[in-house]
Order: structure tokens, then C-alpha cells, then sequence
């Protein structure tokens, strides 16, 4: 029987849940609390982000029946596993409604903003309130209710915040997406870089002799600038299983911040949610840039193609009145060679009687940005008689809201002058 290709990711999902839970609470609880590490509602907030709100009900259903189910068999026993995965299921359904309020989670990474908001939905608001309900459960299983708070808060929070980003990328097909458009030079780049993340990890979570925990940093910042937030992602999902299984395993640098396995893990989860807080962020602001530098671009050869077909004359003038470009149809119309002009005073396309007056008509456009001059002057040709010219200015502003430069543009209204006369 083939399972119908919709349905398919749900139960991937529901499978890869039960599973993140099981191990969770099969290895990271202890003393009869709450599990110190939990990756599986990052899980399910990642694909509730993306999922259509119709969809939702049948896959928190199975996450649900899921989350019981590794309860009953590896955590508190099966009379609590009914409340525990509401708990769950209520952590979830928060954190991505919140989200979806303000952000769209189909774009990744897509501003510092954008992350901010997903460590307060994810890290802050979401685990606390379902720390609250899971440490009342846990108190009415004679466990201590400020501990198991403190717990379960922790290791949610930490857990959302380091593995939805990347549970994110994935549901998204970012990662896929990538693979799909890299070529050769690229593909063999980003391999070496992540082998590099791999091989600093297995080296400090290796050795519990020296405190190397920075180390890793270094080679993930370094992924995250030249592969982006895929990169990012992909690098710290290799430090999470090195060094997340050297530390299950009794080694590590981590062994050096307590005897107890419990903090022990506890703090490799705060470690990992402050390695992605550091390189998210990066990621985040680099594919900001990377959009916007796309958005000048396309500008600018619209710019360039309308300045190249146009019949009037475009001039981009530094402050002080020195020309940094002028389009090709200064050749026709005044005859002067533009390639020529670039550098010098545009005075030197004035008539001599009205420099003045275009010497204050250009400290006006540069004293008022965001208004649009117009004057009149006598244009000198290159080889010809002086010609009439009405000009457009404007102030360009830079990212500080300083003006910058000033662009003009310039069009010949002899005929028109001469009518009038």
C-alpha cells in the first residue's frame, strides 16, 4: 500500500517526535523530574510554522498520542501521559500561533527581528507557560514543583531556541532548495567547512582536560558567512550530535562544569542555544543584506538601461558639483564625450553668465532632501552654438539620512525658449 504523499511528512514527523521524546526521557531524566533535554516540540513548532491551520489538528492528534506514549513507557507513567502531552501539545500550538502573528516562518532568518521574535515566542513565552502546567503535574507526582519548573523550562526553552531554527530551514526545503542550486566549487566548500566544524567538535568534546568549548565557535561563525543560514544550521546540528553523544558517552569539556550528568547536559543545552544565538543573528542580517543587495542591483540596471535609452541627459553629482556619471545621450545632445566629463566640475557645461545662479540652485537641492528643484540655464555644446536647458535635482540620502550626492536630470528646451521669445 502506498502511503498518499500529503500524508507522508506528517507521519514523518509524528515518528521522528515520539522518537526525539522517547530518547529524551529515557536519557536525560533523572531523580524521577522532568527531562533535562527536549528537542521535540522544536520539532513540531517548525512544522505547525508551515503547516496550514487546517492541517494542524491531525498532526498535534498523532504528536500527541506520541508524546503519551513515551510517557507512559520512559517518564512519569501512563496517568500522567495524557496531561503531559497536552502540555506538550499546548507549548507547540503557542509558540507557532504567536509567531505566525508577526512573522512569515517560510522566510528563514530573514531579519534580526525576525529572530528576536522567534527566541521570545520559542524561549520565552511558549516553555514558560507549559513549565508552569508540566511542574504542576510532576508536584501531584510527588516531585518538587520549583525544581521540575526550573527543569522543564530550561530544557524546553533551551531546546526550541537552538533546534527550530534549523527544524525550521528543514520543514521549509531550505536545505534541499540549496543542495539543488549549489554547484561544484560551492558544494565542495561548504563540505570542507562543515568537515572542519566536525573535526573541532570531535577534538574539544573528545578531550575533559581543557576548557576548548570556544573553539567550535570559530568554525561555525566561519560556515555561517560563506554557506548562510543553511550552513549555519547544518553546523550546529553537528555540534549538537558530537557533542551532545560525547557527552552521553562521559566525555567531553563539558564533564569539566559538574560530576552530575544532569547539569552537565543541561549546560551543553545553554551552550548550544548561545552558539545559534550567536550565529543566527549573523545569518540572519548577511541574508538581509544579500536581499537588499539584490534589491540595488536590479536598481541599478534599470537605472542604467533607462539612463543608456533615454533622450535626456542623467547626472550623478558628488556635493561639491563633480560629475560621478552622465549618460550616454550627452554625446548627442551636447557633444561632449561622457567617459570625459567623469571628475570634473559639472560648471563646466554652464554658460558663464548662469554659474552663479547654478551655484545657489545647487546648495538649495543639497540643503532640502526629499524635494525636487527645477531651474533653467544655458548648456554649453561641445561644438555649437549655447543651448537652453531645464534641469531636475534631487538630494540622495544615504543609510545615516546625510545627503550623499545629488542626481539631475537635464533636458535641451531651445525650441521651446524660442517659442516663447
Amino acid at each position: 500500500m502506498t502511503i498518499p504523499r500529503p500524508i507522508l511528512p506528517a507521519l514523518l514527523l509524528i515518528l521522528a517526535y515520539g522518537a526525539a521524546a522517547s530518547l529524551a526521557l529515557a536519557l536525560t531524566r533523572f531523580d524521577g523530574g522532568v527531562a533535562f533535554l527536549w528537542v521535540a516540540s522544536a520539532m513540531l513548532i517548525a512544522d505547525l510554522m508551515v503547516r496550514p491551520r487546517a492541517q494542524w489538528p491531525a498532526v498535534i492528534a498523532g504528536c500527541a498520542v506520541a508524546s503519551m506514549l513515551a510517557t507512559g513507557f520512559f517518564g512519569f507513567g501512563w496517568i500522567a501521559a495524557a496531561p503531559f502531552a497536552v502540555v506538550n501539545m499546548v507549548e507547540a500550538i503557542i509558540a507557532a500561533s504567536l509567531f505566525r502573528r508577526h512573522h512569515d516562518p517560510r522566510d528563514p532568518l530573514g531579519s534580526l527581528s525576525w529572530v528576536f521574535h522567534l527566541v521570545l515566542c520559542v524561549g520565552i513565552v511558549a516553555p514558560a507557560i507549559s513549565g508552569a502546567l508540566a511542574a504542576m503535574i510532576a508536584a501531584f507526582n510527588g516531585a518538587p514543583l520549583d525544581e521540575n519548573f526550573l527543569h522543564f523550562y530550561a530544557g524546553h526553552a533551551l531546546g526550541n531556541i537552538t533546534f527550530t531554527p534549523i527544524a525550521l530551514i528543514f520543514a521549509n526545503g531550505g536545505i534541499l532548495a540549496q543542495l539543488r542550486k549549489a554547484r561544484g566549487r560551492a558544494v565542495s566548500e561548504g563540505l570542507g567547512l562543515l568537515t572542519l566544524v566536525a573535526m573541532v567538535g570531535v577534538f574539544v568534546f573528545g578531550q575533559q582536560s581543557l576548557p576548548l568549548l570556544f573553539l567550535p565557535m570559530l568554525p561555525v561563525i566561519l560556515v555561517t558567512f560563506r554557506v548562510g543560514p543553511v550552513g549555519a544550521a547544518l553546523a550546529v546540528g553537528l555540534i549538537a550530535l558530537i557533542g551532545g553523544g560525547l557527552t552521553l558517552a562521559g566525555s567531553g569539556a563539558i564533564l569539566l562544569v559538574s560530576e552530575s550528568l544532569g547539569p552537565n547536559l543541561q549546560f551543553f543545552q545553554l551552550y548550544l542555544a548561545a552558539t545559534v544565538l550567536s550565529a543566527l543573528p549573523v545569518a540572519a542580517d548577511l541574508q538581509n543584506r544579500n536581499r537588499l543587495h539584490r534589491k540595488i542591483k536590479l536598481s541599478e540596471e534599470r537605472y542604467r538601461l533607462l539612463a543608456e535609452r533615454s533622450t535626456d541627459i542623467l547626472l550623478h553629482l558628488e556635493l561639491d558639483g563633480r560629475i560621478r556619471y552622465v549618460s550616454p545621450s550627452m554625446r548627442q545632445i551636447g557633444g561632449h564625450d561622457p567617459a570625459a566629463l567623469v571628475g570634473r566640475n559639472s560648471l563646466v557645461l554652464v554658460a558663464p553668465e548662469h554659474i552663479e545662479p547654478i551655484k545657489a540652485a545647487h546648495m538649495a537641492v543639497a540643503g532640502s532632501a526629499g524635494e525636487t528643484h527645477r531651474y533653467e540655464y544655458l548648456g554649453l555644446i561641445a561644438d555649437g552654438p549655447m543651448r537652453w536647458s531645464e534641469t531636475h535635482s534631487r538630494a540622495i540620502i544615504d543609510e545615516n539620512g546625510e545627503v550623499e550626492s545629488i542626481l539631475s536630470i537635464a533636458r535641451d528646451i531651445s525650441e521651446r525658449k524660442a517659442i516663447e521669445q
